[in-house]
């Protein structure tokens, strides 16, 4: 009995399960660190996450640690990260010298609603199937993170970057064409009956 608890615990924590779960620790940290305007720190916390979130692919990869949960949690822990940077960028009342607009916040949380109630969906039509992300979603996701790094360099630098509105715009437009790309692949791969 005692085997089989520590074979299933083994597999729940991998090392790459293991630098998820510390992703996932690294939101309300960053948060907090936001919040106080303690910025660099906060930027530090969000480029751990980024070279974590790097290691733990090649982990699951290269030593053959992919897990359901290790499936569950990556993308959450991204999620989260990505979601709470955006909300709090956007947020007027906590004043950063340079923020996200409300318009591409808005982009962003509603793609990840939309897919995510395609998914519940398919779900309950069809049966749990995955499908693999596509490159115009991680295309997407890397625009973010992108954006989300160049807000932090310039609100820590207190430095206007009036260029940064064509990232703005860019992360926007991939962000949108990504949730439609999602949306077309899901229609072709799962039969609707």
């Amino acid at each position: 009995m005692s085997t089989r608890v520590e074979e299933s615990r083994s597999t729940v924590l991998t090392a790459a399960n293991q630098l998820t779960m510390l992703r996932i620790v690294f939101v309300p940290v960053f948060i907090i660190l936001l919040v106080y305007r303690h910025i660099g720190w906060a930027l530090s916390i969000f480029v751990s996450a980024g070279v974590t979130d790097v290691l733990d692919g090649l982990i699951a990869r290269r030593l053959r640690q992919k897990t359901l949960i290790g499936g569950v949690l990556d993308p959450l822990a991204d999620k989260l990260l990505m979601i709470a940077s955006i909300l709090i960028f956007s947020m007027s009342r906590v004043g950063f010298h340079t923020a996200i607009p409300r318009w591409l916040m808005i982009v962003i949380i509603c793609r990840d609603v939309f897919i995510l109630l395609v998914a519940v969906i398919v779900t309950l039509m069809v049966g749990l199937r995955v499908l693999k992300p596509s490159p115009y979603g991680k295309a997407s996701t890397v625009m973010q993170f992108l954006m989300i790094l160049a807000v932090l360099i310039v609100n820590w630098q207190q430095v206007h970057i009036p260029q940064l509105q064509i990232l703005f715009y860019a992360t926007g437009l991939m962000t949108a064409f990504s949730g439609l790309h999602y949306l077309g692949r899901s229609l072709k791969e799962w039969p609707f009956q």
